[in-house]
Parts: structure tokens; C-alpha cells; sequence
């Protein structure tokens, strides 16, 4: 798919989600052009290839994530490149952020803010890198972990799409997802049948799972689990689970009529993420939308 091709049908799927939902208006309007830059360097960028075959099935269906067997974060990987393409996407998107990402870009090019040392640490010592930054090069610990979520996702998106078609057909049975291990951050449920697919915003991975189980504590229930409605908006709801008090914006599709993409479609339902906040609830995955306290 050519990049205007990309572009052209992101406006179209950011234009319904407006029109559908005009309180989100401006949240789309500021993502949507992120977004689709993303989604172009996903599909057009050049990664060095990662060996998948010693990913294991077994460990698979045990609830061992792709990320846990293997690292999905190559030293060669155009860190640089992509960094300074989502800069400028940024920038047009929240001009209040240009001169911090003006800044950051600068250090980037300078080689004084290596990326690549954030990506070749070891889980759970992201925070000290972040840390060392903030104190040496005085950068905003927001505005630079906003950047690198971007990064992260076009990375994590292109080898997941690898991991799985290296895979082929593979049972997973959790409620966090198969190739990052993140929990979800919308799920869709197909009128047409009732199942229901879980999406990450992590790397955008989709996998089935079961109605009657909460996928953060999976409690399980006799009958469905409980789900939010706002009057007039049957399409539209959010799975609430009482136990861990985590809840899930939902989406209900009646046929494909037209393209999607969850991550607009997650965006698009912030209204739900503020009901079920103000109800003493929390999302099951943090997303740059819908931390509203």
C-alpha cells in the first residue's frame, strides 16, 4: 500500500470516527496524524531481520509471551530514523510540544541522547535510563517517554507481524497479549457469533478470548461479565470487572463494512474511559489517551 493510499484511508477512518463521536474531536484530530505516521513507518521501514524460530508453541500456550522468549529490540535497529520521522508527525500534530521536540531531535542527531540504550536494557530498568537523561541532559521524563512509546509501538508492531507469521496458528489462552505481554486497551466483539477479540496498543497484536473471564484478574463468571452502556449507544461499552476493578472500552461490529483501526476506535471512546474513571475504575493498559487523573 502506497503512503498516500495509507493516508487517504486513515482521513476517511479519522473523518467517521469524528463524525460518530464529535466529543472526541480534538483527542483524534491530535492523534490521528501520529498514527498514521506510525502506521507508514510499520510498513515501509527497513528493520534487520530476528531469527523466530526458537520460539516455542508450548511455552506459547502456557502463557509465555513472544517477548519472553525472545528479544524483539535488535542493536541496528534505525532508532534515529524513526525517532526524528515521529518528532516531525508530532509537531504538527501538538505544536505546544515543538520546541521540547525540537530539542530532543537536536540531542538525537548529536548523538548526545542515544536511544539504543533505552531499548538494550534490562526489563524493569527503563526507569534508570530515563532517570540518568532527566539529570544529564535535563529532558522532560513526559515528553521523553511519550516519544518512546511511539518508538516502541512502530518496533513492536512490524515484529509482531513477523513473530506471528513465522508462527502460523498458535493457542493462547491469556488475557495479556501473545507477543509484548501488555494488557489490552479496547476489545471488539463480533455481533455475529459473539466472540470476542482482544487489542493491543502495545504493538496492535489482536487474539480471541473467551467473554465470561476477565482477561487482567481472570475471574471468571457463571454468565457474562458485566458490561457499561451509555443510553443510546448500543455499540459502544465498557467490560467492568468487580474483583480487580479494571475495565475495558468495548466495541460491538455488526459485518466489515469498513476499515478500522482499533487504536482511533479506542480514542474515539475516551467518553467511556471518563465514566468508568469517575466510577472508581481503571484501565486494564495505560495509554496516552486515556490517563485522564
Amino acid at each position: 500500500m502506497s503512503g498516500n493510499t495509507e493516508t487517504s484511508v486513515m482521513d476517511q477512518i479519522l473523518d467517521r470516527a469524528i463524525e460518530q463521536n464529535p466529543h472526541s474531536k480534538e483527542l483524534l484530530k491530535a492523534f490521528g496524524p501520529i498514527i498514521a505516521r506510525q502506521r507508514q513507518l510499520v510498513n515501509s521501514i527497513n528493520l534487520p531481520k530476528l531469527d523466530y524460530s526458537s520460539i516455542d508453541k508450548v511455552k506459547l500456550r502456557a502463557g509465555v509471551s513472544v517477548i519472553e522468549q525472545i528479544n524483539l529490540f535488535a542493536p541496528d535497529d534505525p532508532l534515529t530514523e524513526i525517532a526524528l520521522s515521529l518528532t516531525e508527525a508530532v509537531k504538527e500534530a501538538l505544536p505546544k510540544l515543538a520546541g521540547e521536540l525540537d530539542r530532543l531531535s537536536d540531542l538525537i542527531q548529536k548523538d548526545k541522547l542515544c536511544l539504543a540504550d533505552y531499548f538494550a536494557t534490562q526489563p524493569g530498568d527503563e526507569n534508570k535510563t530515563m532517570a540518568r537523561w532527566g539529570n544529564d541532559l535535563k529532558i522532560s521524563p513526559s515528553n521523553m517517554s511519550f516519544l518512546l512509546s511511539l518508538i516502541e509501538r512502530v518496533l513492536l508492531e512490524r515484529r509482531a507481524r513477523e513473530a506471528t507469521a513465522a508462527l502460523g496458528e498458535f493457542a493462547w489462552e491469556k488475557g495479556y497479549c501473545p507477543v509484548c505481554g501488555e494488557f489490552p486497551s479496547i476489545a471488539l466483539i463480533e455481533e455475529d457469533g459473539g466472540k470476542r477479540f482482544l487489542y493491543c496498543s502495545s504493538c496492535g497484536q489482536e487474539w480471541r478470548y473467551t467473554r465470561v473471564i476477565c482477561p487482567y484478574c481472570e475471574k471468571e463468571a457463571p454468565k457474562e461479565m458485566d458490561y457499561f452502556y451509555v443510553e443510546n449507544k448500543t455499540q459502544e461499552s465498557a467490560f467492568v470487572c468487580d474483583q480487580c476493578k479494571k475495565y475495558l472500552v468495548t466495541l460491538y461490529r455488526a459485518g466489515r463494512l469498513h476499515v478500522r483501526d482499533m487504536d482511533i476506535s479506542a480514542i474515539a471512546l475516551v467518553h467511556m474511559d471518563m465514566i468508568m474513571q469517575d466510577k472508581g475504575y481503571e484501565p486494564m493498559t495505560a495509554c496516552p489517551w486515556n490517563i485522564l487523573k
